[in-house]
């Protein structure tokens, strides 16, 4: 189940990200951001964990946020609802070949503008995750329908950087279901998963 957890944490933090970009135009923390995107750019990564770099740290607010909302705190309703439909939109994403195609080759697109040296990702390699975003899985129904500030929704930066980060929880989305998740475990493992994620914070 530590697997799981990291996967689903990785949900729970791009949808905990999405709905801050969207009620306050930023996020509370650019490095759980940045570290989320860096993870759609981890191909072949020996392990759940070395998707996150291999530092559990980084999903800090994922984990957080995945404790909360499995104990029912009714302050996480609308992320709740996003990752729901992440993960619903992984299975429509994996039974379409061609769009898989489609979203890795804008996530390889994206990569080419990445810099190593760089904290912040160059705004090219947000606008192509985005623009990969809107062209594939944007299409697909259920389609995550963020809410919150409408000056903030109308600031294009914003809402690329949104799509961006969807996209990212989408990834983890289908992490998740490649490690053994299923929509049953939400339902009846919930306990499991609080064990393992508050195991997993201890351990930072």
């Amino acid at each position: 189940m530590k697997d799981q957890t990291i996967a689903l944490a990785g949900v729970y933090q791009a949808a905990a990200l999405s709905h801050e970009l969207a009620n306050s135009g930023a996020v509370s923390r650019s490095d759980y951001y940045q570290a989320s995107i860096r993870s759609l750019f981890v191909f072949n990564a020996a392990t759940t964990a070395d998707v996150f770099n291999n530092d559990i740290q980084q999903l800090t607010m994922g984990l957080e946020t995945l404790i909360k909302a499995f104990n029912k705190d009714r302050h996480y309703i609308p992320v709740i609802k996003y990752v729901l439909t992440l993960l619903t939109l992984q299975t429509k994403l994996q039974q379409d070949n061609v769009m898989t195609t489609q979203v890795q080759g804008g996530i390889t697109n994206a990569k080419r503008y990445t810099k190593e040296s760089e904290d912040d990702f160059e705004p090219q390699v947000i606008s192509q995750l985005a623009a990969t975003y809107s062209k594939t899985i944007s299409t697909l129904q259920p389609r995550v329908i963020v809410a919150g500030q409408p000056f903030h929704l109308k600031n294009p930066e914003v809402t690329e950087k949104i799509r961006a980060i969807l996209l990212a929880g989408v990834r983890s989305a289908v992490l998740w279901k490649q490690v053994g998740g299923s929509h049953l475990q939400l339902l009846f493992k919930r306990r499991t998963y609080i064990q393992e994620a508050q195991q997993l914070l201890k351990s930072l």
